[in-house]
Order: structure tokens, then C-alpha cells, then sequence
């Protein structure tokens, strides 16, 4: 076989005190990537779909070309010409994993294109390249959770560990996205603020909430997974200060039900988790709070889905 077509989603990681550890897939949006491999030529890729603007066609800018090139670098297979089409639908700059979903699906669709010869920890590094052309840092918060699904703890960096777990039932995730931008390094922007240092107190608090979210995933208790969500005593108040109305959000959101509230990523979305059935009207409600200060925003409600990336073809 010398080309593929697949499919990956958005994702959120963080889940409120997880930073770096822990993200989820979503049902949706997912983008498509069809890559093929040909032995003369230079790489090449075409975008299209909603948020095609926003990528780069510059082989050597492209998160999923950069992380494809990267697997082929690693197996010595160098004198291959990457030519891939990405039909962008997960958004940019939102904090949805945009570019670790192209990061991994480029990756991927190389290895498996070459009958999958890397171990997923080789992997995972590959795809690393992509995230750090896009966004400045190796994080794999996000990739872990496009390429498995469900939700992804990282155990370990050094060697790489994923462990993953099954999926949030029975809730709704609502996303309120806020019309603004923080910059185009936005993910660079977002973690230059935190906190170089803590207090003793500070990261007591939050590894209780992480413990929360851990054990009530395991549980499949919503109300201690949402009570870990909205205790992220570290990232959250320094990032808060990118996102308009951010504690307002969260309050009326928690006092109309939601189990939990925290920042999506690095922003500026934020997320909810929430009964079914309750995540439109919670959304307007959220909405209605930026409205009042001119703020456009827009919100969609989404279901943590059990699959990462898929072959479609």
C-alpha cells in the first residue's frame, strides 16, 4: 500500500488539574488526511475545508508533514516525497487540538503506509515534531487522546506510557468558544503565564482534584470527575486572564448544573461537563453572559468518543 486515508478528532486535554497528563476525545469535529508516499519529488500538501486558511502548505511549517517526515527520518526511509491533503475541520487556535490531531494523523498515515515498523512510543516522539513546529513545545496531552480515543493518562515521558481509559458516558461535554484571538502563538502565549513555582498548600489542593478526576473516572461518578474538573488550582487562575468573563462562566454554568467547568487546552474555550440533554441550554445561558459585553462566541455540544484515529480507506 502507498497511501491512506483516515480520519482524527479534536480533542481536550488538561480536563481542569490534568495539565500535560491527561486529555479526551471528542466525537467531533475530525479531520481528514489522505497521504501517500511516492519515491521521486518533493513533499507536498493541499488543505482544504472550514479552517484551511489558517495551515500552513510550507512542508517545513506543517505540523503533519513536519511529524510524517519525521518517522520517515527516523526509518533511514528519507528519499520518499510525502504527498498529503488534509481537509481541516477541527478548529485553530480554539484549544480543540488542532495540530495535534495533524500531527499524529500525519505520522501515523507514514507508518502505516510502510507496514507500521515503529513501536507507538517511536511513534508518539514523531509526531512530537509536529506539535513543536505548531505550538513551540513536544506536549502530547493532545496527541495521546487523537490517536487512542477515549481518555489518555500519560504515565510516564521518559519512556513514553499511555494508559488508556474508557470513555465519559452518560454527559454531555458542552465547548464555548469565545470569537477572540490571543495571538498566533497562542499555545506559546498561554504557557509562558503559568506559575514558574507553588506553594505547598496550592499543589496539595491540586493533587486532590486530580486524584477526584482520576478515581472518578474510574468510578464512572460524574459528580467526582466534574468536582476534579473545576479544580485546577495552577493553570487555571493564569490562564483565566486570556478569557473574557472566564469566573462568571464557570459559576452560572456549575449553579445551572454542569458537574464540572474548566478551560479547554490552552483556551480560550472552555468546557462543561453536563447532565444530557442540558448542554444546549446551558450554552445559551454561557452565551448570553459574553453577548452582554459584545463578545461572539459560539458553543457545541459533543459526546467523549471512544475512537482516535481511523483508516477510512
Amino acid at each position: 500500500m502507498s497511501s491512506i486515508r483516515l480520519t482524527v478528532p479534536a480533542t481536550i486535554a488538561n480536563l481542569g488539574p490534568g495539565f500535560d497528563l491527561i486529555g479526551m476525545a471528542l466525537d467531533r469535529p475530525r479531520d481528514i488526511v489522505e497521504v501517500s508516499l511516492e519515491e521521486k519529488g518533493e513533499d507536498e500538501v493541499k488543505v482544504s475545508g472550514l479552517y484551511a486558511n489558517d495551515i500552513p502548505i510550507d512542508p517545513n511549517r506543517n505540523s503533519a508533514i513536519v511529524a510524517a517526515r519525521a518517522v520517515l527520518k527516523k526509518l533511514k526511509k528519507e528519499n520518499f516525497a510525502i504527498k498529503m491533503k488534509i481537509i481541516k475541520e477541527i478548529p485553530t487556535r480554539r484549544g480543540l487540538g488542532s495540530s495535534g490531531a495533524s500531527s499524529i494523523a500525519g505520522a501515523y498515515a507514514v507508518n502505516y503506509i510502510l507496514g507500521n515498523p515503529l513501536r507507538i512510543e517511536e511513534l508518539i516522539e514523531c509526531a512530537t515534531e509536529g506539535e513543536k513546529i505548531a505550538c513551540g513545545s513536544p506536549h502530547i496531552d493532545n496527541i495521546a487522546p487523537a490517536l487512542f480515543g477515549g481518555i489518555t493518562f500519560i504515565s510516564s515521558f521518559n519512556p513514553i506510557k499511555i494508559i488508556k481509559l474508557e470513555p465519559i458516558r452518560n454527559a454531555e461535554i458542552l465547548v464555548l468558544s469565545p470569537k477572540i484571538e490571543i495571538g498566533v502563538e497562542k499555545t506559546k502565549i498561554a504557557r509562558e503565564i503559568l506559575p514558574k513555582e507553588i506553594m505547598l498548600k496550592t499543589m496539595i489542593n491540586q493533587v486532590q482534584s486530580f486524584g477526584n478526576l482520576i478515581i472518578g473516572l474510574m468510578k464512572k461518578d460524574l459528580n467526582l470527575i466534574g468536582l476534579g474538573i473545576s479544580g485546577d488550582h495552577v493553570i487555571e487562575p493564569a490562564r483565566a486572564k486570556l478569557i473574557p468573563k472566564f469566573y462568571e462562566l464557570k459559576s452560572k454554568a456549575l449553579e445551572n448544573g454542569a458537574y464540572g467547568f474548566s478551560i479547554s487546552g490552552a483556551g480560550p474555550s472552555v468546557f462543561a461537563l453536563v447532565p444530557k440533554g442540558e448542554g444546549k441550554r446551558i450554552g445559551e445561558i454561557l452565551s448570553s453572559i459574553l453577548k452582554e459585553d459584545g463578545i461572539l462566541s459560539e458553543y457545541s455540544i459533543h459526546e467523549n468518543s471512544e475512537d482516535g484515529v481511523k483508516l477510512v480507506s
